[in-house]
């Protein structure tokens, strides 16, 4: 019988942003980071289609953004006025970004804390999760994007799962000493909110990491110098090509040993030979060099004939095999955004996550790697590699 292919359906995207926490990323990408440009919230987006087709068996074609909202505390109009620099206009400056992109924006004054009388954000927390909650009841979203840090929203993200929705968490982990004039910028994700999430991507990784130095989608989260976020987004129309990731292959060619160290290697040709002329070289015990010369050719017959050391034969991996301790040798065949495929042998590529490796870091990773695994199956039937570390063959 037949099996019936699956029609293509639109994954319903929505996104919620902390906005202090991702201005705080985008300032110091802009400040401390080499890139020394600000988020692209468009190439945000952009990223995300393709990311969230990966993860869920689709095209980015598919994948539609349906909602995003924004949240953050503001000062008022007065206070704004009053403050070092052009705060209003920066503020409307990036408004009209979000309006660009189609991002909702919620703003609450800040209050002042006791604590050296500052401006603090209060009551956006509970905003942003009973908004995102409120709307997933409405809209139905597949896929929930969470561009948050705070451990409070653990219980945000279980709700979602509750509603049969999955939940992605944007993470970034970033730290920068300050000079005389600054802080200590620190950015750190809660740990136990990316455990919670279905889909958790740390993205300063993934942006520092060597595989994906030139891939376009990770290039385009950022303004370009010199142009604005409109003109940022004219690359959408663009075919999209994965990068190239460095590989370190291994050589399939065997070398056929010999019981003697030595071996012939030789260059001739069928016509007969007139002259010979032999030089013996520096280096090798005896070894010479034969030139023979065809009355009818002009190319001469090159025989060389002398001890060469030959390569240790090595055995061919056999990838599937059993190691020890239940773990399997693999290829890593590919690497995504946070996760990647091994080849263990079968017709089907074992799926892993940043979080599966074994004394190894993510970004260290290169197509081609040798590694060993433990298999198994995850309650969808896929195959997942978990225990992953690298093998020194």
């Amino acid at each position: 019988m037949a099996t019936k292919e699956k029609n293509p359906h639109l994954t319903r995207i929505g996104i919620f942003y902390d906005g202090n926490y991702f201005w705080h990323v985008s300032t110091f990408y802009y400040q401390f980071h080499e890139r020394k440009s600000r988020l692209s919230v468009g190439g945000l987006h952009r990223f995300l289609k393709y990311q969230i087709a990966q993860l869920e068996g689709t095209s980015p074609e598919l994948c539609k953004i349906v909602d995003a909202h924004y949240f953050r505390g503001r000062l008022s109009a007065a206070e704004a006025a009053k403050a070092s620099g052009d705060v209003l206009f920066y503020e409307r400056l990036f408004d009209d970004v979000l309006n660009s992109e189609g991002v909702m924006m919620h703003h609450l004054p800040l209050s002042r804390t006791g604590k050296g009388n500052k401006k603090k954000e209060k009551g956006v927390d509970v905003l942003f999760a009973l908004e995102a909650y409120e709307r997933a009841l409405q809209n139905q979203f597949d896929v929930v994007v969470l561009i948050a840090a705070d451990g409070d929203y653990i219980p945000l993200v279980r709700k979602l799962h509750a509603l049969g929705t999955r939940v992605m968490v944007l993470g970034w982990d970033l730290e920068h000493e300050g000079d005389g004039r600054r802080d200590n910028t620190t950015t750190y994700t809660s740990y136990e909110l990316l455990e919670e999430a279905t889909y958790p991507v740390m993205m300063n990784e993934l942006i520092d990491s060597r595989a994906f130095r030139s891939d376009p989608i990770v290039n385009g989260l950022f303004v370009n110098k010199g142009q604005s976020e409109e003109r940022n987004r004219e690359v959408k129309g663009r075919p999209y090509q994965a990068p190239q990731a460095r590989t370190r292959p291994i050589d399939p060619a065997t070398v056929k040993s010999s019981e003697e160290p030595t071996a012939l290697v030789k260059a001739e040709t069928d016509a007969p030979a007139t002259t010979t002329e032999t030089v013996q070289l520096a280096t090798g015990p005896e070894p010479e060099i034969t030139l023979s010369v065809h009355d009818s050719l002009e190319t001469p017959e090159v025989k060389v004939i002398g001890h060469i050391d030959l390569p240790e034969h090595k055995p061919a991996l056999v990838l599937g095999e059993e190691l020890h301790d239940g773990l399997v040798r693999g290829q890593i065949n590919a690497l995504k955004a946070g996760f990647g495929f091994i080849d263990v042998g079968v017709k089907e590529n074992a799926f892993f996550h940043y979080k599966s490796l074994n004394g190894i870091n993510f970004n260290d990773l290169l197509v081609g790697d040798i590694v060993e695994a433990r298999l198994s199956r995850s309650e969808k039937d896929q195959l997942v590699a978990s225990d992953v570390a690298l093998l020194e063959e």
